[in-house]
């Protein structure tokens, strides 16, 4: 810091802001996957990705009328790609709470998310911070009929 001003990075003569872009990176979990019907499934092995802050996980599921029962997310995060420690569950400790404090699921329901006819696709979006250096999706198909999901993960620093 010069004279209390921020000092601002210099690359090849181009002046940057104090901060530079963020980092991203595109996984593919699954692309239009057959799920069977009223089963959960996920492909191994676990992603790395340690040194980022924040995964965007998008879903895409087939899906006909309103009504049916929808395709829900599962995240895991551990600590390789074998799943080495990998938790499905976590808690935030909150000060003045009386113990104990509940686990909390890692879980996401796709419920409401039809775009409707012609479509006939559901999608959803969720944010979670990184907690792990690798994870792991897995998709429940509810319904009583096969789907095709699709499950990718947005990665920013």
């Amino acid at each position: 810091m010069a004279r209390g001003r921020p000092m601002k990075a210099v690359v090849e003569g181009s002046e940057l802001g104090p901060c530079t872009s963020a980092c991203t990176k595109v996984i593919h979990f699954m692309t239009d996957h057959p799920v069977p019907p009223s089963v959960g499934i996920s492909i191994p092995p676990y992603t790395k990705i340690d040194g980022y802050r924040h995964i965007n996980i998008f879903v895409r599921f087939t899906q006909r009328t309103a009504a049916e029962p929808p395709v829900d997310l599962g995240v895991i995060f551990a600590f390789d790609k074998k799943g080495e420690m990998g938790a499905r569950r976590y808690v935030n400790l909150e000060e003045n709470v009386p113990g104990p404090q509940s686990t909390n699921f890692i879980e996401v329901s796709g419920s409401g998310s039809w775009h409707g006819s012609p479509h006939n696709i559901s999608s959803y979006l969720a944010r979670f911070p990184v907690m792990g250096p690798f994870v792991q999706v897995f998709v429940y198909n509810r319904a009583p009929i096969r789907r095709r999901v699709s499950v990718w993960g947005y990665l920013v620093t």
